[in-house]
C-alpha cells in the first residue's frame, strides 16, 4: 500500500473516532439531564426543559453524529469504494455539533428560536454528507444496495423540518405534528438505518455461505411501511380518521414483517458462517437486533391508540435509551476498536515481530463492555416503568444507572485506546 493510500486511511479513520467519541460526550450529556428531569418523567410533565434537552442531546449528540461518522466510514468500506472528502466530512462535523449544542440549549433557555437554528444547522449539515456520500457514489462497486440507505433519508428531513416548525410556534399537522415528529425520527430514521445497513455490515464481518442476506426486500418492506405509517398519521391530522387508521395498522404491519425477515436472514446466515467462533461484540450487536422488534411492535401498539400517554412515553424511552443505544454502542464497540487496531498495529506495523500485537478481539475490554451495555438497557427500562407508573424513585434510579453505564462504557474505551 503506498504512502499516499496509508495517510488517507489514517485520515478517514481519524475523523470517524473523532464524531464517535463527540457523540459519547453528549451521551454523558443526555443522561446528566435525564437525572435533572426523572421528578418530571414520572409525573408526565412532557415538556420539561432538561427533558427535552436530554432527549435532543441523545438523538442529535449521541445518535446522529455517531451515525454521521461511522456512515464517513462504513460505505466507502462496506460497498467497495472511495471517499470522496475527508475535509467536508469536518465541515458537517462542526455544523452538526453547532446544531446539538443549540438544540438543547434553546429548550434550557426558553427560547425555541436557538432550537429552531439548530434544526436548519442539521439540515446543512445533512446536505453536505448526502453530497460527500453522492460524490464517494461513483466509486462504489455495490452502488444499488449503498442507493437503498438513501432512502431512509426523506424520514430524517420530515423530522428535522417539522421540529423546526414547532420551535417556530406552528404546527403544520395539529396535534399530530409531535407525534410525527418522534415516529419519523425514532423509527423512520434512526431504526430504518440500522436495520438497512446492519445486513450489509454482518456480510462484511462474517462469511458465511448463505447468499440471501444482502436482498433488498425487506428493506424495501420496511420503507414502505413507515411511509404507510407516517401518511396515516397525516391523515389523522387532517380528520379522516377512518382511513387514516386501516393505514397505520397496514404501515407497521408490512414494517414488522420486513424487520423480521431481516432477523430471519441473520440467523440464517449466522447459521451457514463459514468459521464457527463468533466474535463477541457481535453476539451483542444481534442481541439488540432481536430485542429490538418487540420494542418497535410496543411502540406500534402505543401508536394505534393501545396505550395510555404515560406508558406512550415509556415506549418512546425505551426505544431511544433500549434499543438505539444498545445498538449504536455495540456497533460503536466494533467499529471504535476495528479503528484503533488498523491506527495502531495495520500498515506494515503487524510484521514488526518483536512486538506483541494483541488480538483484534483483546483490545476492547469484553466484561466493563458488556457491563455497560447492560446497565445502560436496565437503566432505560427502569426509566420507563417509572415514568409509566408514576414513580419518581424509578425513574431518578433508571438515570442513575445510565449514567454509571456511561461512565462505564468511557473507562472502556480509555482501556482500548491505551492497549
Amino acid at each position: 500500500m503506498s504512502a499516499t493510500n496509508q495517510n488517507f486511511l489514517s485520515s478517514r479513520f481519524r475523523i470517524t473516532r473523532v464524531y464517535m467519541l463527540t457523540g459519547v460526550g453528549f451521551l454523558g450529556a443526555c443522561w446528566f439531564f435525564l437525572i435533572q428531569a426523572a421528578e418530571s418523567l414520572s409525573r408526565g410533565r412532557w415538556l420539561d426543559s432538561s427533558l427535552l434537552a436530554a432527549v435532543h442531546l441523545f438523538v442529535i449528540g449521541y445518535a446522529m453524529i455517531v451515525v454521521h461518522g461511522a456512515m464517513l466510514q462504513i460505505v466507502p468500506v462496506a460497498f467497495q469504494g472511495r471517499l470522496y472528502s475527508i475535509r467536508l466530512g469536518y465541515v458537517q462535523y462542526a455544523l452538526i455539533v453547532l446544531g446539538a449544542v443549540a438544540l438543547p440549549l434553546g429548550f434550557l433557555v426558553d427560547v425555541w428560536r436557538i432550537a429552531a437554528v439548530g434544526g436548519l444547522l442539521l439540515i446543512l449539515s445533512t446536505v453536505i454528507l448526502l453530497w460527500n456520500l453522492g460524490q464517494t457514489l461513483r466509486t462504489l462497486k455495490k452502488k444499488g444496495e449503498a442507493l437503498l440507505l438513501a432512502a431512509a433519508f426523506p424520514f430524517f428531513f420530515v423530522t428535522v423540518l417539522l421540529g423546526v416548525s414547532m420551535s417556530l410556534g406552528r404546527f403544520p399537522a395539529g396535534e399530530g405534528t409531535l407525534p410525527l415528529h418522534m415516529m419519523s425520527g425514532i423509527v423512520g430514521w434512526f431504526t430504518t438505518l440500522i436495520l438497512l445497513i446492519s445486513p450489509r455490515l454482518m456480510g462484511f464481518f462474517v462469511s458465511s455461505r448463505y447468499k440471501g442476506l444482502r436482498k433488498s426486500g425487506p428493506g424495501f418492506l420496511v420503507l414502505a411501511g413507515m411511509a404507510a405509517v407516517l401518511a396515516g398519521e397525516a391523515l389523522k391530522a387532517g380528520g379522516r380518521v377512518a382511513v387514516s387508521g386501516g393505514l397505520s395498522a397496514a404501515g407497521w404491519l408490512l414494517y414488522l414483517i420486513g424487520y423480521a425477515w431481516v432477523l430471519v436472514d441473520l440467523y440464517r446466515h449466522f447459521r451457514h458462517r463459514r468459521r464457527r467462533e463468533v466474535e463477541w461484540v457481535l453476539k451483542w450487536i444481534l442481541g439488540g437486533l432481536y430485542g429490538g422488534w418487540p420494542v418497535v411492535a410496543a411502540w406500534a401498539f402505543a401508536s394505534l391508540g393501545g396505550l395510555r400517554e404515560n406508558w406512550a412515553a415509556s415506549g418512546l424511552l425505551l426505544s431511544l435509551l433500549g434499543f438505539l443505544q444498545w445498538n449504536i454502542g455495540a456497533f460503536m464497540a466494533k467499529i471504535l476498536l476495528f479503528l484503533r487496531w488498523m491506527g495502531r498495529y495495520g500498515h506494515g506495523a503487524a510484521k514488526d515481530s518483536s512486538k506483541r500485537i494483541p488480538a483484534l478481539q483483546e483490545m476492547m475490554p469484553r466484561r466493563m463492555t458488556v457491563v455497560s451495555l447492560t446497565g445502560s438497557a436496565a437503566g432505560a427500562v427502569l426509566l420507563a416503568l417509572g415514568t409509566g407508573l408514576g414513580q419518581g424513585a424509578l425513574t431518578f434510579s433508571g438515570a442513575a444507572l445510565g449514567t454509571a453505564a456511561w461512565v462505564l462504557y468511557g473507562l472502556a474505551l480509555l482501556i482500548m485506546y491505551r492497549r
